[in-house]
């Protein structure tokens, strides 16, 4: 009677803490992995491209990520990357300059880097820091003149230029000068070197007309990210302009400013006074300027247009057919610029050559970059994906993804569990800058809601109600809805003052929200204000959160998983109280200090949890209800962030990451 009792009681500790203590032991199952991104675009973040103008097949393209440019030595059909002596470097400018080598013409090309200028004379299989005395600090842009001097633009240090020897370099700005204070980040130069345009990040537009002995200022206060003149009369220049709304020093949010100009503006007095051009597309904002020799000016947007103007911008023509959404960041061409023979474009999306002025492109570099992909949900066996170009869903018979909404940055999916019995097959989708839409036949057509004006990370349905919504606001806090997204109320109270919000999940059976912050975790009452529960998280960033219903509980309570920066949690009671590998059954076990940044649950088996990670070893894997956890692949990702998983309709496990798009195959009894 004893051990029975004993046992009766084992059996009951093992419900409410292992779930697995009476059950027949899980084999773990083993798992294999491939990459799933066949049909997805990628992207890059392409700032620069250039073509070597000797050889017009050899093109270079810097992007901003590490060890940031690629080589291309058959006019784009195969890129190499990884060149010697780019390290870890983004790039943000190319220029190759012709200069004089043992009697005949050779090419030395320049990159504008985060760690300054680096130079190559071997077509860029290496590259070395610039020899002289430029300041150590990042490059932004880079021009030259016809005689293949380098003028250099600098973070906070202004602009230099090559010395008469190339030996070394000489500033062409007073240190007293605000040019001298702030980034310079686009140049252009005329022929003969005397003509100068500097534009700043916030200082607005330098005009030299000295060869950099004097400078006049306009428009301070304003980011000037692009600037072409006229080569064939130096006092016309056209400038790209946006408002300085952010004190800003920051690498990546520079790459970000270069799809947010808001104006043109041109000068026919070598910048002494400019005005501004009252064209009918400038809220499509300009991202890069081209003005070739022969007269044509092309402007890219950060739309993935082009424009194109014979008469120095009064009027314009669109092209810029094939060019797949995102900001076109560079114009250049391939050939010498008096003679192109193909004008190539620098986008979010990659790099893309055009044959025809720039009417239609074809992209160069399908291979190059990453789908950056976000969000994964699975919803009546349909897999969506959601990324920075678009809506797609998977095609398990081609083992490929085909589009269903293009040109939209996806961040969010979410929609009321299948297993609700209110589901109605809604779907909502959170954007980056374009709003939340929803669709009432599981993805197939979507209408967009009223705009938020804010970006959507984060979106949870109430499984109770269909029409009751939370979002996460980019860099901001919760909002709720309660008519399907028609209308939302900020839902701050109980938050504090500082406190960023991360991830988001509503209780299947109560009538509770859960939002982790980066300080902790809050829940919400029937709409109640927000309240500090699992106080032992107080210290950590809760990174994810998933609410089941408890598997086989006789209290027929909920299960609530936590993702923090150092491990990985579980609550029976709603958050209030939390179980990790520090309490009494520990629970969590493998995953500790390890930052858990999703969870995925098996359907048929509750006891087979999954829980993705930072920086660390991909995917985990649980056979025992999640107290003890073991790392499963992908092993190529240890560098990544999980950022989504989710089930296809087989049973195959999809992850999103940092990276790209991976397809797991469950190999049962391997």
């Amino acid at each position: 009677m004893i051990r029975l009792r004993h046992q009766i009681l084992i059996c009951f500790g093992s419900l409410i803490f292992g779930l697995s203590g009476c059950q027949p032991e899980i084999t773990p199952p083993q798992w294999h992995w491939q990459r799933a991104e066949v049909g997805l675009l990628r992207q890059a973040i392409m700032v620069a491209v250039a073509a070597d103008p000797l050889d017009s097949d050899r093109l270079w393209v810097g992007y901003y990520a590490a060890g940031g440019l690629a080589t291309s030595h058959d006019g784009g059909q195969t890129w190499r990357t990884g060149a010697e002596g780019v390290a870890d470097n983004p790039v943000f400018d190319l220029l190759p300059v012709i200069y004089p080598a043992d009697g005949k013409p050779q090419v030395k090309a320049w990159a504008a880097t985060r760690d300054g200028l680096l130079a190559s004379t071997d077509a860029g299989i290496s590259w070395q820091p610039a020899s002289g005395n430029l300041p150590p600090v990042a490059v932004f842009a880079l021009a030259a003149d016809a005689g293949g001097r380098v003028f250099v633009g600098l973070d906070a240090g202004g602009v230099y230029v090559q010395t008469e020897d190339d030996a070394g370099w000489e500033p062409l700005v007073a240190a007293v000068s605000p040019l001298a204070t702030v980034g310079v980040i686009s140049l252009a130069v005329s022929p003969d070197g005397q003509y100068l345009y500097a534009g700043t990040s916030g200082q607005g537009v330098f005009a030299s007309p000295d060869g950099g002995q004097t400078w006049v200022n306009t428009y301070p206060g304003k980011y000037a990210t692009n600037i072409a003149l006229n080569p064939a009369n130096p006092h016309q220049a056209i400038a790209s302009l946006r408002e300085q709304t952010v004190e800003d020093d920051n690498l990546a949010k520079l790459i970000e400013d270069l799809s947010t100009q808001d104006r043109l503006a041109r000068t026919n007095d070598g910048g002494r006074s400019w005005h501004t051009l009252p064209l009918d597309w400038t809220s499509d904002e300009v991202t890069s300027l081209l003005w070739l020799p022969d007269g044509p000016l092309g402007a890219g947007t950060a739309k993935g247009q082009l424009f194109r103007s014979l008469d120095g911008g009064d009027t314009w023509q669109q092209g810029g057919v094939g060019l797949s959404g995102g900001g076109i960041l560079d114009l250049a061409v391939a050939g010498r610029p008096e003679h192109p023979t193909r004008l190539l474009a620098a986008a979010w999306t990659g790099v893309y050559a055009s044959d025809d002025g720039g009417q239609t492109w074809r992209s160069l570099a399908p291979e190059l970059g990453v789908p950056n992909a976000r969000i994964l949900l699975s919803i009546e066996n349909k897999v969506l994906l959601g990324t920075q170009t678009g809506l797609y869903q998977w095609q398990a018979d081609s083992q490929s993804w085909q589009q269903l909404v293009a040109n939209l940055r996806v961040s969010a999916l979410a929609a009321s569990p299948e297993s609700s019995p209110l589901f109605m097959g809604t779907i909502f989708m959170g954007t980056i800058g374009d709003g939340v839409y929803h669709s009432d036949d599981t993805g197939s057509t979507w209408q967009n809601l009223p705009a938020l004006g804010v970006g959507v990370p984060q979106l949870a349905v109430d499984p109770q109600n269909p029409n009751h919504l939370f979002l996460l606001a980019a860099w901001e806090r919760p909002y709720e809805s309660l008519d399907g997204g028609q209308t939302w109320q900020a839902r701050w109270d109980g938050l504090g003052d500082v406190i960023e919000t991360v991830s988001l999940a509503f209780d299947p059976l109560h009538p509770i929200v859960y939002v982790g912050t980066e300080a902790g975790l809050f829940h919400s009452y029937q709409g109640g204000v927000w309240q500090p529960v699992a106080f032992k998280l107080l210290d950590q960033s809760i990174l994810a959160l998933s609410a089941q219903v408890a598997p086989k509980s006789f209290w027929n309570d909920s299960m609530l998983y936590i993702g923090t920066t150092r491990g990985a949690y579980r609550s029976v009671d709603q958050g209030v109280t939390v179980q990790g590998v520090d309490d009494d059954p520990g629970w969590g076990y493998g995953l500790e200090d390890v930052s858990v940044t999703a969870f995925l649950v098996d359907p048929h088996e509750p006891r087979l949890l999954f829980a993705g990670t930072a920086y660390d070893k991909g995917v985990y894997q649980s056979v025992d209800g999640g107290k003890t956890w073991q790392p499963i692949g992908p092993g190529e990702v240890s560098e990544d962030v999980i950022e989504s998983m989710a089930w296809g309709p087989n049973g195959e496990m999809f992850i999103v990451t940092t990276n790209g798009v991976w397809l797991g195959e469950k190999r049962e009894g391997q």
